[in-house]
């Protein structure tokens, strides 16, 4: 049986519908010369280094290069958030008390990735060795917010002061607010049989994949900033210290992932009934192609193939498989917020609890934003330490390390795609018997 012969569908449909996007393709521009990106990064390190000691203090010169891209980046993440989060929630399905409960199991589990992540970052303090901080200049930690300051500052002034200000808190309910109406209207005119939100939507699409266009442009020359930002923490006899610190960074963030891994698997165990060991056996596969390709869209087929395996509906395979990534960013999230203490550590700044419940909350929205947004990790960092008044120049140093840090965290969003998959069916449908269980033999 189809997902559109059950009469009891409360959810999203089946990704197949005419709404719904082209993949994000991995275009030549985010291949100079026909190599990975990765691949120019880990030469520009190699460059970096004796360029830095050869020039000492005057590779501080070569710092502008991370500057101008940060720049393009920052200018880029916004609209990129707006318009991810719009094409998301107008060209995807997502209705009733199934796609709620969907979006339940991504929350919980999101909010447990980022506790995770700044959790281990408070006890091993992974950036404290850093010393990114300017010599000779005392750090100022940033400024506190009371809570009636944060519900206050989400509304805007304006609509043209949340993208001045990159205020990513209140950029994505103002997107949130815009998307639902746009959702309406649609449904509205679907049941009228009128075609004309169809514009709109090509719109948003067309916009979408222009910024994303110049964004593969900018971020082809990320090489160019890591080079800068290398060199010139070489030169000022801070490089050795750094480098320490990102491979303190790297194990934190990946015992983190391992952990959130295990979260998972408690899942499967006590509320699927699932052996975790059936889960994994079968997860083999997506997680080594997730791992080589970095990609979430790229492993969609393998990711079904696994669910089918593993006996769950088609249904829900496909709403967490195809629709739920765009949502779900459990590792993306971790490594943001780990990241962003690590900055702060870096610089000497001392961040209170309520910062760090401020980072958790624009890292939640910030992962929904990045779900759909090539190198969207790194794109929308900038916009998370703006929340808490961190500096992001030193950000590009984060880029050394994060071609492995993205496969690692990109291999923990599809695993927990699987698991709400496998979560969904068992507390929703796909018992024996059940429409959705025919669906995953057919």
């Amino acid at each position: 049986m189809s997902n559109a012969e059950s009469p009891d569908l409360e959810a999203a449909e089946a990704p197949g519908d005419d709404l719904a996007p082209p993949p994000v393709q991995d275009e030549p521009e985010s291949r100079p010369g026909g190599l990975p990106l990765y691949v120019w990064v880990i030469a520009a390190v190699v460059v970096a280094v004796p360029l830095g000691w050869y020039l000492g203090d005057r590779a501080s010169g070569l710092e502008i290069l991370p500057r101008l891209i940060l720049r393009a980046l920052t200018a880029l993440a916004a609209p990129l958030v707006v318009l991810a989060i719009l094409s998301a929630i107008v060209t995807n399905e997502i209705h009733g008390r199934h796609g709620a409960l969907m979006m339940v199991f991504y929350l919980i589990n999101t909010l447990v990735a980022m506790v995770i992540g700044l959790t281990l970052s408070n006890v091993f303090q992974p950036g404290s060795g850093a010393s990114l901080a300017t010599p000779g200049s005392l750090p100022q930690a940033p400024a506190a917010k009371s809570v009636t300051d944060l519900i206050v500052e989400l509304i805007p002034r304006s609509i043209g002061e949340a993208f001045a200000t990159n205020n990513l808190a209140q950029l994505v309910l103002l997107t949130l607010a815009l998307g639902i109406g746009l959702v309406q209207i649609r449904d509205a005119q679907r049941a009228r049989g009128d075609t004309s939100f169809r514009p709109v939507v090509d719109l948003l699409t067309i916009g979408f994949e222009l910024l994303m266009k110049v964004l593969l442009w900018v971020v082809a020359l990320v090489p160019f900033a890591v080079l800068g930002i290398v060199a010139s923490s070489v030169g000022k006899q801070e490089g050795m210290s750094v480098f320490r610190s990102l491979i303190g960074l790297i194990l934190v963030v990946v015992l983190g992932l391992c952990m959130q891994v295990a979260w998972y698997l408690l899942q499967m165990a006590l509320l699927a009934r699932m052996s975790p060991v059936r889960f994994l056996r079968n997860a083999l596969d997506v997680m080594a192609s997730t791992f080589s390709t970095a990609s979430t869209a790229a492993t969609i087929p393998i990711t079904l193939g696994a669910l089918a395996r593993l006996g769950v509906s088609r249904r829900n395979s496909q709403l967490t498989a195809c629709i739920g990534t765009n949502f779900n960013n459990d590792g993306t999230a971790l490594y943001q917020a780990t990241a962003a203490l690590f900055m702060a550590q870096s610089l000497g700044f001392t961040l209170s609890l309520g910062d760090q419940v401020l980072i958790m909350l624009t890292t939640l929205v910030a992962s929904v934003g990045a779900g759909g947004i090539p190198s969207g990790s790194f794109v929308t960092l900038p916009l998370i330490f703006s929340a808490v008044r961190l500096p992001a120049e030193k950000l590009p140093i984060l880029l050394t390390v994060d071609w492995l840090l993205d496969r690692c965290r990109t291999t923990s969003n599809v695993l927990g795609d699987m698991t709400v998959a496998v979560l969904l069916d068992r507390v929703w449908g796909g018992k024996p018997g059940t429409p959705e269980a025919a669906d995953a033999t057919a």
